[in-house]
């Protein structure tokens, strides 16, 4: 009994984890949302009534071009692009999460949302930037490079 309770730790603990993440929806009502950056950062989307929940893989930035972070950054979960589908909706949310420790000790943090009319079918990029004076942004472009209709909104999630 005792090696059949061992044998599904793992597995309990690896479908735990996945309750915190975002769990893409399936399906015709979905829009398509590729996260990028200027800088390393965790996207998170807006999931009603659950609040915002961080995707699978990260935002990495390569600090030159060489392949040799390729396998680095598939081991980490992290990657120069990220995409994710989410619920069409007229008010589809998302936001991306900044945490680096600084030199001096403490944390450089932000975080940032922003809401846009998601289309199903449709797709859209959504850049992250953060300043030498520690603000941050976030754009929403249409795949025809179209700047979308986004308003940043606070880091909340309503019902």
């Amino acid at each position: 009994m005792i090696r059949i309770t061992t044998a599904l730790l793992p597995l309990a603990l690896l479908t735990g984890c996945q309750m915190f993440s975002y769990q893409e929806p399936a399906g015709a009502d979905t829009a398509t949302v590729t996260f990028t950056g200027d800088t390393s950062a965790q996207p998170a989307v807006c999931v009603p009534g659950k609040g915002f929940k961080d995707t699978q893989m990260a935002l990495a930035v390569k600090p030159w071009e060489t392949n040799a972070f390729d396998k680095l950054f598939q081991t980490m979960k992290k990657g120069e692009e990220v995409t994710v589908s989410v619920a069409a909706s007229e008010r589809a949310r998302v936001g991306l999460v900044y945490n680096e420790a600084r030199a001096a000790g403490g944390r450089d943090r932000c975080r940032v949302a922003a809401q846009f009319d998601a289309r199903p079918g449709e797709r859209y990029r959504a850049h992250f930037t953060r300043t030498d004076t520690g603000n941050c942004g976030l754009e929403i472009r249409g795949e025809d490079g179209v700047r979308a209709d986004a308003v940043p909104v606070d880091w909340h999630c309503p019902d």
